[in-house]
């Protein structure tokens, strides 16, 4: 469809009735079709309907469109009519057309040295007889054109008709009964034109049919949309369109082709945030238009109430228009009469899109201008800051130190508001004001921090700034440590530690608490690559021979205890001890788990120290406990980390649905931020192990291609979350001598990193895979490698992940035993994942050795905790393992109770008939994520089709009930 087809749309109704009309001329009928509409309501698209059926049906056509500028020449519009049939028409026709009582009218159309009729103001005392024989000769020349063709004239814009034209179609239109010619002409009936009155007489004819035009309802504005953008395009797009236009066809044909323009390079809609900032051009000009007939009070009043806003109050908008009270009233109605505002209290744009087109069609100087004045009236009634920052950001720089102090606060406020990006903006335009040399420092260190909360690179250039600025080492310290932040986040560890170093220097015993952070961020950031840790064991050390270490450093030294045991290869056991141990000493003394953004990962450390103790419940509390206060203290990367940890963490539990959410929601932030927290790593590692575990290996493999990580990552310890989810993945596909290499090279890194016995589950997932190949004996060595360190580690979940090994490398009676073991040990774990696992084998060595009833019941066991775990793969080869046995097993793959967070909000999303497009707009996601996350909630809910949708979910909350 095309654009100017748009407000055709929705009107069956006057199209029916044009044809109607056209259909009784033809037979000889004439008629008087009133189109009445305000601007932009379609009339001129309906009066074209009428010329194109015209035509259609034989019929003379003849237009005209009426024009404020030719409103001062006798006949304009009659001229305008006639003229080009007349030019046209060859001698014989025009003889046929002016003969008889006509006659008179050829003076009308021919110049030369007699002049037209003298009419008007200046005619002679004789002139109303000769207007008359002049109005009848043009009436008799209209039905003498209709003799051989019915005639339509179309007359566009009435109300700007010159006087005596309008005379001519008053008296037409009272002659049409018996006569084949239909007379058409548009009218708005605001409009208050010089000539309105002789434009009243012909549309109230008692004998006119009115069409009255309305806007388009929200379902005329989506099947615009999905005309012009595509049939994807959805309600969310169309509600706003509907709500910036109120319907008005103008208005939106031409933002539909604003959005045409803005369409996504992958061919989607526009987002529907697009649509209230848009001012077409086209519209613009007619603001402008509009404008230049208005009064100057009632123009500087629409300005102010642009530049203002929704809904401004009367009091502002006058105080920022500069007119009294007195003179907001007249200009109130001026506004209201040209088609502007509602007639409303409290005053309203008609509709959004003329509010854009008014602020856009203000010269920058003047807007500026504007926008400056509305900070000062807001800030002298004492509005809400962000009300007057809003201003400030578009008001002209003046070195306005006050201006600097209220973005300052209107900044701190949207920090608290967990708003980053707009305190970005107040400060980024307080820098420019400029502020006073003294307060320089702390400008650029408030907008450093809100960048970093952002996670914008530019944070890491601010903040060096403020530290270059600043000559006092405390305030040099507490920056430092935020700029440290930054760097570890773009990947530039080595300047950190450089950093942290000099500072800790400067900062000496001046403040002991940031000495103590000092002391955290330096050992954890250096421990992260291997050709630092070095400076982390020293200073450790040094921390140790002290003999007063400050409350920070001290549960910095009581946390690192069970990390350095851990290196030591001490047992699982005696670690878990300390660690619990070093945790009840550190929470004893009142301190919080959250003291600085960089300070995270020494509680992700922990925690990761606790997984590798079996006490997975422990860990993630842990990480649950440091994520709240990092959420209430503001502290976005850190949150990021303790969530990326606690969703490995939540892996090994299997309680894969949590893992999911707790990883896409790091994931989701971290894309396409500058700065991201390097424990992102673990968000990967579970995000693409859940997947795996249900046998989503397109979408795991996704994940692994799209979070990608630096060279310098990829060659530390800290991506071995990476590597061990992407050998998992190389061995779900089959390519066992990747997955393998991928495996060793991980635990190659943690063994350099001191971290042999954690190395040692993922040593055996290498060892299960070559057995998978058929490399049977090669697995078996590497089992018997390794078996001295599993028994001095003595971590349960290691012990069972050895007997598996054995297990499926041995002969079936051997292999039995083996994996008995195996699921003894891990029955009463967290480890909810593995037993499953050792339970699926355990039965399928069951089925082997040919001991089916037990087979059967271990297998339904596995199945069991596979299926509360979300584990499908699993369950599919319980599943198969089962119907080798010949038992049939029919599952519903999870109720609405497993189904993620997100697939359990597009699920319901889709249940109301929500499309797929507007799904993905509501949740700032693609559409191929939403239909990914769909297809998983169909499997899991045993559906196939969004109709089913709705009873679906009501029986699973029936169930959960």
């Amino acid at each position: 469809m095309r654009t100017a087809d748009v407000p055709l749309i929705e009107r069956d109704h006057e199209l029916a009735v044009l044809e109607a009309a056209v259909t009784r001329c033809r037979r000889g009928a004439g008629q008087l079709l009133l189109i009445e509409g305000g601007p932009g309501m379609g009339k001129s698209a309906l009066l074209a309907a009428l010329r194109r059926r015209s035509e259609a049906e034989g019929c003379r056509v003849l237009q005209a469109r009426s024009d404020e500028s030719e409103g001062g020449f006798p006949y304009g519009v009659v001229r305008q009519l006639f003229e080009g049939w007349l030019a046209s028409a060859p001698p014989d026709e025009r003889c046929r057309v002016f003969r008889g009582p006509a006659g008179p009218a050829r003076r009308l159309f021919e110049y030369g040295p007699q002049d037209a009729p003298p009419v008007g103001r200046d005619a002679a005392p004789s002139a109303g007889d000769r207007q008359h024989v002049l109005l009848n000769g043009l009436y008799w020349m209209c039905v003498h054109l209709a003799e051989r063709r019915p005639l339509s004239l179309l007359l566009d814009d009435v109300w700007w008709g010159d006087a005596p034209s309008l005379r001519f179609l008053h008296y037409l239109a009272t002659r049409l009964d018996s006569r084949p010619i239909l007379l058409g002409v548009t009218t708005d009936p605001a409009q208050k034109g010089p000539r309105i009155s002789g434009a009243h007489a012909v549309v109230s004819l008692p004998a006119a049919e009115l069409l009255r035009l309305t806007p388009l309802s929200v379902s005329g504005v989506r099947a615009c949309l999905a005309a012009r953008l595509g049939e994807e395009t959805g309600s969310v797009l169309g509600d706003a369109c509907h709500q910036a236009t109120g319907g008005t066809p103008f208005y939106l044909r031409e933002l539909v082709d604003e959005l045409a323009a803005a369409a996504r390079p992958d061919g989607g809609p526009p987002p529907a945030a697009l649509v209230p900032g848009l001012a077409p051009p086209r519209v613009v000009h007619g603001m402008l238009r509009r404008l230049r007939s208005l009064p100057a009070p009632a123009v500087a009043l629409v300005e102010a109430m642009a530049v203002l806003g929704t809904e401004p109050g009367l009091t502002y908008a006058g105080g920022v228009a500069g007119i009294d009270q007195g003179a907001v009233a007249g200009a109130l109605g001026a506004l209201v009469d040209g088609g502007l505002l509602r007639p409303d209290l409290p005053p309203r744009f008609l509709y959004p899109v003329v509010r854009a087109a008014i602020y856009h069609s203000l010269p920058a100087t003047r807007r500026n201008a504007v926008h400056a004045r509305a900070a000062h009236v807001l800030a002298r009634a004492a509005a809400p800051v962000d009300d007057i920052a809003r201003h400030l950001l578009h008001a002209d720089v003046t070195g306005n130190r006050e201006a600097v102090a209220l973005l300052r606060r209107a900044a701190r406020k949207a920090v608290a508001d967990d708003r980053p990006t707009a305190a970005v903006a107040y400060l980024t335009r307080a820098l420019q004001e400029p502020p006073a040399a003294e307060d320089e420092v702390a400008v650029l260190t408030e907008l450093g921090r809100a960048e970093v909360r952002a996670r914008l690179v530019a944070a890491l250039d601010h903040l060096g700034q403020a530290m270059e600025l600043s000559a006092d080492p405390v305030q040099r310290g507490r920056i430092g440590l935020d700029l440290a932040t930054g760097l570890v986040t773009a990947d530039r560890v080595e300047e950190a530690v450089s950093l942290l170093q000099q500072l800790r220097e400067e900062v000496g015993d001046r403040d002991e608490t940031l000495g103590g952070r000092l002391d955290v961020a330096l050992v954890v950031t250096a421990s992260q690559a291997s050709h630092l840790r070095h400076i982390a064991k020293e200073r450790l050390r040094e921390l140790a021979r002290t003999d007063a270490a400050s409350p920070v450093a001290a549960r910095l030294l009581a946390l690192d205890e069970p990390a350095a045991a851990l290196r030591r290869g001490e047992p699982a056991a005696r670690i878990g001890e300390l660690t619990e141990k070093a945790l009840a000493t550190v929470f004893a003394d009142g301190l919080a788990s959250y003291d600085h953004e960089v300070s995270a990962q020494l509680w992700c450390r922990v925690a990761a120290v606790l997984v590798c103790c079996d006490l997975l419940g422990d860990a993630e509390r842990l990480l649950t406990h440091a994520l709240a206060d990092a959420e209430e203290t503001g502290a976005p990367i850190a949150a990021d980390s303790y969530r990326a940890v606690r969703a490995w963490a939540r892996y090994q539990r299997g309680r894969l649905a949590e893992a999911e959410t707790d990883a896409r929601h790091v994931l989701e932030r971290a894309d396409g931020a500058g700065l991201r927290s390097p424990m992102a790593v673990f968000a990967v590692g579970a995000l693409t192990r859940v997947l795996i575990a249900r046998h989503e290996l397109d979408a795991a493999a996704a994940v692994v291609r799209t979070h990608d990580f630096s060279a310098s990552m990829r060659r530390s310890a800290i991506y071995v979350p990476v590597l061990f989810a992407r050998g998992r993945l190389h061995g779900a596909r089959g390519d066992v001598d990747t997955a393998v290499e991928d495996i060793l090279h991980g635990c190659r890194l943690m063994e350099d990193w001191g971290l042999r016995n954690p190395a040692l589950l993922q040593t055996l997932d290498a060892a299960v895979l070559l057995n998978r190949a058929g490399r049977t004996e090669e697995a078996g060595a590497m089992v018997e490698r390794l078996r001295p360190r599993v028994r001095a580690f003595a971590s349960r979940r290691v012990i069972a992940a050895t007997l598996r090994v054995r297990g499926l490398t041995a002969a079936p009676g051997p292999a039995v035993r083996y994996l008995e073991e195996a699921a003894e040990l891990l029955a009463g774990s967290e480890a909810r994942l593995d037993h499953a696992t050792v339970l699926v084998d355990l039965g399928a060595a069951l089925r082997r050795c040919e001991r089916w009833a037990r087979a059967r019941q271990t297998l339904h066991q596995g199945l069991a905790v596979a299926r509360r775990c979300g584990a499908w793969g699993l369950v599919n080869d319980a599943r198969s393992e089962l119907s080798a046995m010949g038992v049939r097993v029919r599952v519903a793959e999870e109720g609405n109770g497993t189904l993620t967070s997100r697939e359990r909000r597009v699920a319901a999303l889709a249940a109301e008939g929500i499309r797929n497009r507007d799904i993905a707009q509501t949740l700032f996601v693609t559409v191929k994520t939403v239909e990914w996350h769909l297809n998983r909630a169909y499997r899991k809910l045993g559906i196939t089709s969004r109709h089913e949708l709705p009873k679906a979910l009501a029986r699973q909350r029936a169930a959960a009930v």
